[in-house]
């Protein structure tokens, strides 16, 4: 039952992804943008143990931080599918890492958040190759990539959650976290979980990380930086998701934003909506909101 399952799931995203190549062939990079790619930041020779560095042509000074996850359900994409969403946060004034990631099911969940774990030792090191304010480091991910950029801060928090997942400390510290429609709650007798669960793997339960899979869990092992929070009114998959998260911290006192965007002209937003499609009115209005939350976290605004 489990192979067909994953079979079935293959197909979707193997659908998913010729609809991807051909909005991304649609898409305009934008101008002035430096790039430097394919990095290795695992030296095992794994397509995806890579990553990019992108960053304002001609910068002079050091510039704020973003580090990205892709989303894909944890089994689909890699860096090529977020490039122009990463490009067009560059263009605003920041350097961004962009990186790939090892998929279900290949791998589980534990094991992604170790690929990303590893990545930020990679760029940990070599902040100094590139124009980067290292005490502005924000990171941000979208659908599942929003899950594993929510645990990515927590475990830069939490020595406990690092001991349960069994990552290194980074280094990083991150000054806010971006998550847009996010998943939050990989077992919690949604309907979203039913799916979420196969990503964890048969036998997670029998492990003591698969009893730290939501976000209420976590948040109990550390404090979070600040969150920013989005979604749409078409975001089928994760809006309960992402309004859940938004009460939760709420509830804890723990500073974050909220943005839950209505119909657009007459027409609900998607899943994810800013990601595949940065260059759009709409987009371009919910990046900055996320960029305006994270400069308001930046050590020099918490400083003046």
């Amino acid at each position: 039952m489990f192979t067909v399952l994953n079979k079935i799931l293959d197909k979707f995203w193997q659908n998913t992804k010729r609809q991807d190549d051909k909005r991304i062939a649609t898409l305009t990079p934008p101008e002035g943008v430096f790039e430097s790619n394919d990095h290795e930041y695992l030296d095992d020779g794994h397509v995806y143990h890579k990553l990019d560095v992108y960053y304002p042509e001609g910068t002079t000074q050091k510039l704020p931080v973003i580090i990205d996850i892709h989303g894909g359900g944890f089994m689909y994409g890699d860096k090529e599918l977020n490039k122009i969403y990463c490009l067009t946060l560059a263009k605003r004034g920041y350097v961004v890492f962009n990186m790939s990631y090892r998929l279900y099911p290949e791998v589980v969940v534990k094991d992604q958040l170790w690929d990303i774990s590893n990545a930020l030792i990679w760029i940990k090191e070599h902040l100094d190759d590139f124009p980067c304010d290292k005490d502005n480091i924000c990171v941000t991910g979208d659908s599942a990539g929003g899950m594993l950029a929510f645990f990515t801060a927590m475990l830069s928090q939490s020595s406990e959650l690092r001991d349960i997942y069994e990552v290194e400390d980074t280094g990083i510290r991150f000054n806010a976290v971006g998550l847009t429609c996010p998943v939050l709650f990989m077992d919690d007798g949604s309907v979203t979980s039913i799916y979420t669960k196969i990503m964890l793997g048969k036998n997670y339960k029998s492990e003591l990380w698969g009893n730290y899979v939501n976000m209420d869990k976590v948040l109990a092992l550390g404090k979070v930086p600040p969150v920013f929070l989005l979604t749409a009114s078409g975001d089928m998959l994760t809006r309960a998701q992402t309004r859940k998260g938004a009460a939760l911290l709420k509830e804890k006192g723990l500073p974050y934003q909220f943005m839950d965007f209505e119909k657009y002209k007459g027409t609900d937003l998607p899943h994810v909506f800013p990601v595949p499609h940065p260059e759009s009115e709409i987009s371009g209005r919910a990046i900055d909101e996320m960029l305006r939350f994270f400069d308001k976290y930046s050590k020099q605004s918490i400083t003046v």
